[in-house]
């Protein structure tokens, strides 16, 4: 067998089926490599069909918010309220509308803005051939339904979507709003993808013919059967996307299978080359491949081990290297730690070093593994991180990987996140510091010791009083500081406070030499690290001691004048002579000090107020005390009403009075106030809103104010003596009952009662009757007093207002953004179902409560608590969040409720997480698309530099004067288009430059040109500092070039000065440029409106590139004023 195998599988043949093989697979390879680019274009197709889809469905979604608020203008009874201010906010805050209107019964009556909308105005949309049938349609789903493209009658085209308006099950018209094709096109993100790359299209089947038409550029070249597509149901639309790049599917596959032909040709040399080895070689190999596997196995069990070992501690990451930095092993949270901080996925083999990209922490990290390699074991303390995971201390500690050789075989990482650790020890010993100040910047000594007495804490007082050292301290018990006689009270005061949680004590303090100081020392119980101890301080009263007797001199003095202001103080004997008295009298009586002290008390009052004064000072010498009502008389002569009180007291052994006097002026204004406010208030109740009724104790009426007469018909004369249950409704007279009783009996002050009542025409009426029971100084019930309210009309709004609360709540729960309610505090009060799904809550209820920085990252909740109270200000605002790694944009609204005061905020909130993926594709495509244009702009500044340089070296060598004239002003015109590119090659802006900038290096390099002959030419330049458009900057340049050129060889020719003026100004969208020479003018055989030559023919194609109107003046100058709509024209704030 082994012959015939042999023979048939010779090298030779074998080298050539292998080659075969390997060619066949190689081939297999290449088609599948094809169908596989195929697919993932396909699927890319998908994937930005799906994106440009989602950003039509949020416009369509916005759209439709902004459509179902306007529809909230429109109240119940078919009127519209607040439409400017409600399309104005809606128009401010949305980047899709371009137009909103209200269309009541098919014809146009609001649109927003107004302006250049005007001709719509009262237009009857359901008789329009091409959107009567979508109207219909709209009204008929009963929901929002776009319409279009088509042309608007206030020009351009747009899609519209309408949204039916039904007031008690009947149309009343439509909510509408217009997107303008170039802003459908815009926020679909259409135009912000390589049309070399993708082809699109955008359908609708019009429902008029039933036939599919298209909005954007057609290519003939794509076959339409071909295309991937999405279908929008609001409004039956198509959107088609294409790939059109498929060439780099082709060049793989002829690329892989000419590596496929190569590599079958050296697969087949190479089996023959291995097949004519001997068999030793075949047996050898054999041996070699049983211990490779034997060293696998344990070389995998020895992993499993390792990695079970590293993955045990949780809390650290661990990884081992080789001696080339090459990962041997790694726990996951080195993994994740890896992937957080540098944004890589790790693999066992790879070097370490390629996923740090920062250069200083590689070089630290190799300087540690070297160290750790050499067989140093090591670890340190660092605080590091990036703008991926925040700065954080870390505990590294490193061990070399030993062989049995004693030779390093590699290294081992052992990484423990600390930072909770070194913040708790940074905290611990700040808040020590902070103790051990405020303890040692306690007046007197503090103390801290447990049961037994051993002394835990003290302040540096402690040992300055005592004398006693630190170490002594240490030693010492609390009674070692007092003497034997006072051991027993200390000893039982402690225990009180660890009995009782606190207590006090006077007691001598005995220093270290003997001495005794009087102290007050208090305790109170406290847990210190587990074990409850006393904790006190103790304050020297050595001073107060010596004062005690003074202060107890002076205490009933202190105590009668505190008790006796404010007010003048005064303090007098018997004669009349003043012993103290207060700053007060002085400045308020103006005598001064000498003066009172002479003076006698009768002198501060007028003479007919002496008698009385007398009586009351005597009596207060007989009494003890009085007081009195009088007027103190200053030194000028001027009267105060004042309360004068006296009290008699012995001062220093002699019998005296004692009193304060109160300014009673303001007291004496208010009772004349009161008096006039009560008569006020009797006339405000008697002609005010509310109505007066005042009944006896059987509820018969007595009294009936101006105001009732209006409410119910009846005059005074015609109600008194009728009793009050005559007036109310038969129906509501049982619940009326109790509140009558209640007020017959005097078991309450006042009630209300809500009824209805009659009125004289027989209409009845909801009444709100406010009640009180009016009692003399006996208690007993005089009168009851009513106020009555007419709320028929109230509540009859209120009724509307719940109605349209329902409507609101209703709209509400239906859409599709998360609508939610916070109090003032941020606590949530209400949601819709679209934000609970959006949170991932089920009920309502466990989520109501919760305050709103809790719903965002922890990160962000200080910056949303910032905004949310400038909601609370009154200022809407429109902010991003984000949680759970998905995008939010969320708006606070404050809601008034109809009062003065903010009552609470409403949050509308949107999922933008796919939005923002869009606009980070979109925004990386435009950087290249900046990119690509700048450099455009330079290549193009650059050959017309080549160009005119040319020109130069032709004109150089010509020698006929009008040639020469017609290549300088060739190359006037190229330098003119060329700084417009240079300007746009150094702007930051591609699609605009600074007209400014631009005319100022023009005007001065036309006029070196042209001014061969050193004429003295004035330039009087008024430019503004704006932005224009490229487009129209070139013309600009074009045509002032013309000018100047012109006014160069034609007006001035037999001059040698002149001034030449130029001006540029624009007013909104409107630009207008003033061209004057104060030169010869035009001759006679010159027409500016018939140009003959190509200076003139240059100068209008100029004008009709700009769309301008013109004036023009050649009688004995030339002046030339023309004005243009500008594309797009911005001013420049310096």
């Amino acid at each position: 067998m082994n012959k015939i195998a042999k023979k048939y599988f010779s090298p030779e043949v074998s080298g050539l089926i292998v080659g075969a093989l390997i060619i066949s697979v190689g081939c297999l390879i290449a088609s599948l490599r094809y169908q596989v680019l195929l697919q993932h274009q396909e699927r890319e197709s998908q994937e930005v069909l799906e994106l440009i889809e989602q950003n039509i469905e949020r416009t369509i979604q916005e759209s439709y918010s902004a459509a179902l608020t306007l529809a909230l203008t429109v109240s119940d009874d078919g009127e519209v309220e607040n439409f400017e201010k409600v399309a104005e906010q809606i128009f401010k805050n949305s980047n899709v509308v371009d137009v909103l209107e209200l269309v009541p019964d098919g014809i146009i009556e609001y649109v927003y803005p107004l302006e250049g909308n005007e001709s719509v105005l009262g237009y009857d949309i359901k008789n329009h051939p091409e959107v009567g049938a979508e109207v219909i349609k709209a009204a008929e789903l009963g929901t929002m339904y776009f319409a279009g493209p088509i042309e608007l009658k206030q020009g351009g085209q747009a899609v519209i979507g309408r949204l039916p308006i039904t007031i008690e099950g009947e149309l009343w018209g439509f909510s509408a709003i217009l997107l303008y094709m170039e802003t459908l096109i815009e926020q679909s993100g259409i135009d912000r993808f390589s049309k070399d790359r993708y082809y699109f299209q955008l359908s609708k089947v019009n429902p008029n013919t039933g036939v599919e038409e298209f909005f954007l550029p057609i290519n003939e070249d794509i076959e339409l059967d071909s295309f991937a597509s999405v279908n929008f149901p609001e409004g039956n639309w198509r959107l088609y996307a294409k790939r059109v790049d498929t060439e780099v599917a082709n060049a793989s596959f002829w690329l892989i299978f000419a590596f496929s032909i190569f590599g079958g040709f050296l697969g087949g040399f190479m089996t023959t080359k291995f097949l004519r080895r001997p068999e030793e070689l075949q047996e050898l190999l054999h041996q070699k491949s049983e211990q490779l596997l034997t060293s696998r196995e344990k070389f995998k069990k020895n992993s499993e081990l390792l990695q079970s070992i590293l993955e045990s501690p949780q809390d650290m990451i661990i990884f081992s290297l080789d001696t080339d930095y090459n990962y041997l092993a790694f726990t996951t949270s080195h993994k994740k730690t890896m992937k957080k901080l540098w944004g890589q996925d790790i693999e066992v083999g790879k070097n370490v070093l390629d996923y740090v990209p920062d250069p200083e922490i590689k070089k630290q990290l190799k300087d540690d593994f070297d160290k750790a390699l050499r067989g140093d074991h090591f670890e340190y303390i660092r605080k590091y991180g990036n703008e991926n995971l925040p700065d954080q201390y870390w505990e590294n500690r490193f061990a070399p990987i030993i062989n049995k050789d004693n030779s390093v075989a590699g290294l081992t990482a052992y990484v423990t996140n600390i930072t909770r650790r070194v913040e708790v020890e940074k905290e611990i010993t700040l808040e020590k510091q902070i103790s051990d100040s405020i303890i040692n910047s306690l007046p007197g000594v503090f103390y801290l010791y447990n049961k037994e007495g051993k002394f835990y804490r003290w302040n540096k007082n402690f040992e300055q009083v005592t004398g006693y050292s630190s170490e002594e301290m240490e030693e010492a018990h609390p009674l070692n500081f007092f003497d034997d006689d006072e051991k027993e009270l200390l000893s039982e005061k402690i225990g009180n406070v660890f009995v009782l949680g606190e207590d006090s004590v006077e007691a001598n303090f005995m220093t270290k030499d003997g001495s005794k100081i009087p102290y007050y020392f208090t305790g109170a119980a406290i847990n210190y690290k587990g074990e409850e101890c006393l904790l006190g301080v103790g304050l020297d009263i050595s001073e107060q001691k010596k004062i005690e007797k003074e202060i107890n001199f002076e205490k009933q003095l202190s105590d009668s004048i505190i008790n006796s202001l404010p007010g003048v103080f005064y303090l007098f004997n018997k004669e009349g002579e003043y012993l103290r008295w207060n700053d007060n009298l002085e400045e308020i009586a103006n005598y001064t000090s000498e003066e009172i002290k002479n003076a006698h008390p009768l002198n501060f009052f007028h003479d007919d107020e002496k008698e009385l004064l007398t009586e009351k000072i005597g009596n207060v010498f007989v009494a003890g005390e009085d007081n009195v009502e009088a007027d103190l008389l200053t030194k000028e002569g001027e009267r105060i009403p004042y309360y004068f009180t006296g009290v008699s007291m012995n001062y220093k052994g002699e019998d005296c009075l004692l009193g304060v006097g109160i300014d009673i002026s303001e007291q004496k204004k208010a009772e004349q106030k009161h008096a006039e406010v009560l008569q006020q208030l009797q006339n405000h109740l008697y002609n005010s809103p509310l109505g007066v009724v005042e009944y006896d104790r059987e509820l018969n009426v007595i009294s009936w104010s101006k105001r009732c007469e209006d409410i119910f018909g009846w005059t005074e004369q015609e109600i008194l003596g009728k009793n009050a249950f005559d007036l109310i409704y038969e129906q509501d007279k049982s619940k009326t009952e109790v509140i009558a009783n209640e007020l017959k009996k005097g078991s309450v002050e006042s009630n209300i009662s809500h009824n209805r009542n009659y009125t004289q025409s027989g209409k009845i009426i909801d009444c709100i009757w406010y009640n009180t029971v009016v009692k003399n100084s006996s208690g007993k019930i005089t009168t009851v007093m009513s106020l009555v309210e007419d709320i028929t009309e109230k509540k009859k709004t209120e009724e509307k207002i719940k109605e349209n609360e329902k409507r609101y709540r209703a709209l509400i729960e239906n859409s599709p953004y998360c609508i939610h309610e916070l109090d003032k505090n941020g606590a949530l009060l209400s949601i819709n179902k679209a934000g609970l799904e959006m949170m991932g809550v089920e009920n309502e209820e466990d989520f109501l409560g919760v305050t709103y920085d809790k719903l965002v990252d922890p990160t962000q909740s200080k910056r949303i608590l910032d905004l949310f109270s400038k909601s609370l200000e009154g200022e809407s605002i429109q902010f991003e969040f984000t949680k759970d790694e998905k995008h939010f944009l969320s708006s606070f609204i404050p809601i008034t409720g109809g009062k003065s005061e903010i009552q609470k905020v409403m949050g509308i909130t949107q999922d933008i997480t796919e939005r923002k993926k869009s606009e980070e594709i979109i925004e990386n495509s435009l950087k290249e698309k900046t990119t690509l244009l700048s450099e455009i702009h330079h290549r193009v500044k650059n050959n017309l530099a080549i160009v005119s340089g040319l020109l130069q070296l032709q004109k150089n060598e010509v020698k006929d004067e009008k040639v020469t004239a017609a290549f300088e002003q060739s190359i006037n015109r190229i330098i003119s288009i060329a700084m417009v590119h240079e300007l746009m090659y150094k702007s930051p802006e591609l699609s605009s430059i600074n007209i400014h900038t631009y005319l100022d290096m023009l005007v001065p390099a036309i006029s070196a040109a042209m001014n061969d002959q050193n004429r003295n030419i004035e330039f009087v330049i008024e430019i503004d500092e704006y932005k224009l458009n490229i487009n129209q900057a070139i013309p600009i340049g074009l045509l002032l070039n013309e000018l100047i050129t012109n006014s160069f060889k034609y007006a001035f020719q037999d001059q040698e000065e002149g001034i030449i003026k130029i001006s540029l100004n624009a007013k909104g969208e409107i630009v207008t440029v003033l061209y004057e020479d104060n030169g010869s003018g035009f001759g006679d055989d010159s027409n500016f409106d018939k140009p003959k030559n190509l200076g003139l023919n240059l100068i209008h194609t100029q004008l009709q590139q700009l769309e301008a109107t013109y004036t023009v003046d050649t009688t004995d100058k030339f002046k030339l004023e023309f004005t243009f709509k500008s594309e797009a024209i911005e001013p420049i704030i310096a």
